[in-house]
């Protein structure tokens, strides 16, 4: 036993009783039954008190002679182990013994028993114990020290105790987290718009923007003690400690501001884009995780730093609106090799996200007739009870191409093969396909996406068309086809039906319109599309448009230009879409969010006029989209929780960027 510890707590419960048997005396004073009744209790008390330590002395010596654990017997070794000792109670954590060992690294004068581990650990946890590992996961930290716990459960008569040793490992620890900070991250930086910049300019003009560039860049790793060397005329190659990586990233990489103060004779800013690779286990393998995260960084539209380490990705900017590629050459690349996969398939499969809307079914309808004329049998994957592409879908079922065509999950799941060709269209995360079993069951995945790639993203695509600037994946899919087919070769109702996806991620050719955006609406023109009748679809029923009217009439002003509306009904996903379109022609609106009950989750749509980036006021309850429409859905929550995650997530976007102003005045 710790008699120091002993001594110590025995003259303090005998101060104590004291105290109260002196109360009890000065009672007889005022009235003589009371202060013998007082002093009565307190002899009662005191030889409780006394009995049940004597019990517990007696119990824990015999304990310490006698127990054993995992078969050991623990005999005067444990009691005179160099390494600090404690025996505690399991389930409580209160400590019963411990050797000088332990009380020279407490920093507790008076002493630690009947103390509870966690009053000195606050992380300790006993569950390791309980599952028969002989080892604390991790380490633990006490105080200004850390140390590697091993225990084990041991029997005894005041119940089911635990014998703990303590072996410092803070020098360790304090080598290790240096060796991380001081560990290189290699970067990648791209200027993602050089094409853009230097159209048209002259030599002069390209040397003074290139230099400029060049200036901010040094001016901004100055400080990191860090390598900047340029190895191409638009990329640059950035190796730093993790320490210096940090201080850049906590400002938000501000060089990515610096950057777009800079434009050539046309007004075109200059945009850079940051692939950062960190705490891979060679050199090697942080440049493979920074040719990830650049990779990232420009599928998201660039403009951003984007951070890869072993586990996620971590993103930092973005606000800018994408840029369109004004060269066709990626499409025909992508056309060319999504034609050879068909022809080596037995059959394809096209699917797009949940709750399928006329983009989704406009593209899959084009890849259906990519199919057709290559000779390959191909269906689209659809739950047709829950779409808002009804009206589209049953149009295109009257074409006599179109019989059989659609399909669900389950049927794809019975049909599919070795060979099977899936075509994953209008999104790029895995959680959000209409069905994630299926693309999980299929090796020859093609992905065809307009939105900005998120951090779960489909890996492992055969073929990946990702282009954030585009409009629609109609968009997209249209271009494809001229490589592809024959005019001839599109039915006139898929002409239309990718127009309808077009005329809806625009709204209307008003919004995330380009110049190949019109040259793909002319080329699906000249296919037969009839822009009357695909306005038609468009058109809202009563009930539609009264549930849309309800639903803006519950909209609330945020402040920051952020129209809010909020129901706790269930609305038409349509209707929902609508009145987040309507809300945003509200004068000095710049952004407009709508939410409503689906079951037990809330569902979110968001609409930005382009000074919100929606898509990062998404990202923060878990869902994404672009910079001017994005979505969410979060599951399992009510609308009051809802409403309070959502005004948080409009509050920390504004909050993030008026830091952002502060850091760079």
């Amino acid at each position: 036993m710790n008699h120091r510890f002993g001594n110590k707590l025995r003259l303090g419960s005998s101060i104590i009783y004291l105290f109260l048997l002196l109360f009890a005396v000065g009672g007889l004073y005022f009235s003589l039954p009371y202060g013998l009744i007082g002093i009565a209790l307190c002899v009662i008390v005191r030889l409780v008190t006394a009995r049940s330590e004597g019990q517990d002395r007696r119990i824990l010596q015999k304990l310490m002679e006698n127990m054993r654990i995992d078969g050991g017997e623990v005999r005067q070794s444990v009691i005179q182990s160099p390494l600090p000792t404690v025996v505690a109670m399991a389930t409580t954590g209160e400590i019963l013994w411990t050797n000088d060992q332990f009380a020279e690294i407490c920093d507790f004068p008076a002493g630690v028993l009947h103390m509870r581990i966690t009053d000195l650990a606050p992380a300790f946890e006993t569950r390791w114990l309980i599952e028969g590992k002989n080892a604390f996961p991790g380490e633990l930290r006490m105080g200004k020290n850390v140390y590697f716990v091993f225990g084990s459960l041991i029997q005894g008569g005041a119940g089911q105790m635990m014998m703990l040793q303590f072996v410092s490992c803070t020098e360790y620890v304090h080598l290790r987290d240096e060796a991380e900070t001081r560990q290189p991250a290699i970067a990648i930086i791209a200027i993602d718009n050089y094409e853009e910049l230097m159209k048209n300019a002259t030599d002069s003009e390209k040397s003074d923007i290139l230099a400029a560039i060049d200036k901010r860049l040094s001016a901004w790793t100055r400080d990191s003690k860090a390598v900047l060397r340029k190895y191409d005329r638009d990329k640059y190659i950035f190796i730093i400690e993790n320490a210096e990586l940090d201080k850049l990233a906590a400002r938000k990489f501000a060089v990515l501001q610096d950057v777009r103060e800079i434009e050539n004779h046309e007004g075109v800013a200059a945009t850079l884009s940051i692939g950062i690779g960190r705490d891979g286990s060679t050199l090697e393998e942080s440049a493979g995780y920074a040719g990830l995260a650049i990779d990232m960084a420009l599928s998201r539209g660039g403009d951003q730093a984007v951070i890869k380490n072993r586990y996620t990705f971590e993103f930092f900017g973005g606000l800018s609106e994408e840029v369109e590629k004004r060269t066709k050459v990626k499409s025909r690349v992508v056309a060319n090799a999504l034609s050879q996969l068909i022809r080596d398939s037995s059959q394809v499969l096209v699917m797009g996200h949940r709750n399928s809307d006329m983009d989704a079914i406009g593209a899959a309808s084009g890849i259906v007739c990519a199919a057709r004329a290559k000779g390959k049998p191909v269906h689209i994957v659809v739950d047709q009870n829950h779409t808002m592409a009804t009206e589209l879908i049953e149009r295109l079922k009257t074409i006599p191409e179109y019989k059989d065509v659609f399909i669900s999950a389950e049927d794809a799941m019975i049909m599919c093969d070795f060979n099977t060709l899936l075509v994953v269209v209008d999104v790029n995360r895995p959680a959000y396909v209409e069905s994630e079993a299926l693309l999980q069951s299929i090796n020859k995945v093609a992905v065809i996406d307009h939105h900005r790639r998120a951090a779960d993203y489909i890996e492992n695509a055969v073929v990946s068309l990702h282009e954030p600037y585009a409009s629609s994946a109609s968009e997209l899919v249209s271009e494809l086809l001229q490589y592809m087919v024959q005019a001839s070769d599109i039915l006139m109702g898929e002409a239309e039906a990718m127009l309808a996806g077009l005329y809806l991620d625009t709204k209307g050719f008003s919004i995330r319109t380009g110049v190949r955006t019109f040259e793909a609406a002319a080329y699906l023109r000249r296919a037969g599309a009839e822009a009357s009748d695909v306005k038609r679809l468009f058109q809202s029923s009563f009930d539609q448009y009264m549930e849309r009217q309800k639903l803006i009439s519950s909209a609330r002003d945020c402040g920051q230009g952020v129209i809010f509306a909020l129901t706790d009904e269930e609305v038409d996903r349509v209707a929902a879409a609508q009145a987040a379109d309507e809300l945003l022609s509200i004068i000095g609106t710049r952004a407009s969010v709508v939410a409503f009950r689906c079951g037990e989750d809330m569902v979110v749509s968001a609409r930005g006029s382009g000074q919100v980036n929606v898509q990062l006021l998404m990202e923060r309850l878990g869902g994404g989209g672009n910079h001017s429409a994005a979505g969410a859905q979060m599951k399992n929550t009510t609308p009051a929780e809802a409403d309070r995650l959502i005004t948080e997530a409009i509050e920390g976007y504004f909050a993030d960027q008026k830091a952002d102003v502060a850091e760079k005045q």
